[in-house]
């Protein structure tokens, strides 16, 4: 019976879509589409949740949650880090985001692909689904809200942390930088040499 429950509380968190098998969130409330700060962020897609518990120690039901979900949730992958190790290679948090609580989440390099942000306030997550691709130059920050994630709280946006879900784009490295620059320099003075061999 419990089980029958939970999955019924999994479909409901889903928008009515079922995954037998599958390792089962614990759905809450209030629903994730509450946090209008979130949802309103260009690139944002659509949100799974409020669920209970932690992000950390549930990555196999969140990764079950997105297959369930379908769609271009099942593009995200199952990479993860967390905003409280930001400084962790490939993590693409600026800052442990739980500790800055300003209302907006930056990343090292503007996030250019598919990825899902959950936030994480008091005992409970949801998920944010974000397309890097739709925005100019890709994502660089997203204004938040909790109001998806816990319904008692003091602000909007006491976050514990953010997780990150999908392939973090890539911070170049300087080296990069001076090989663009060289490889300009070497355009330019090619141009000019074909506009003097002209003249």
């Amino acid at each position: 019976m419990v089980k029958l429950l939970q999955g019924m509380a999994l479909t409901l968190a889903l928008g009515g879509v079922s995954h037998v098998g599958a390792a089962v969130l614990t759905a809450r409330s209030p629903a994730c589409g509450a946090s209008t700060a979130t949802t309103s962020n260009a690139g944002y897609l659509k949100c799974l949740g409020s669920f209970s518990g932690n992000m950390d120690n549930q990555r196999g039901k969140i990764w079950d949650t997105m297959t369930a979900a379908g769609e271009r949730w099942t593009s995200v992958g199952q990479a993860y880090v967390s905003s409280e190790s930001f400084t962790a290679a490939l993590n693409p948090f600026s800052q442990n985001e739980g500790l800055n609580d300003d209302g907006v989440i930056n990343f090292d390099a503007p996030q250019t692909g598919l990825f899902a942000l959950g936030l994480k306030q008091g005992r409970g997550f949801s998920l944010y689904l974000f397309d890097g691709a739709l925005v100019e130059g890709g994502i660089d920050s997203v204004a938040y809200d909790t109001n998806g994630v816990k319904a008692a709280k003091t602000q909007s946006f006491d976050l514990s942390h953010a997780g990150f879900f999908g392939a973090v784009s890539p911070v170049p490295e300087p080296s990069a930088y001076a090989m663009m620059l060289a490889g300009l320099l070497v355009v330019g003075a090619s141009m000019k040499l074909r506009k003097d061999r002209k003249n």
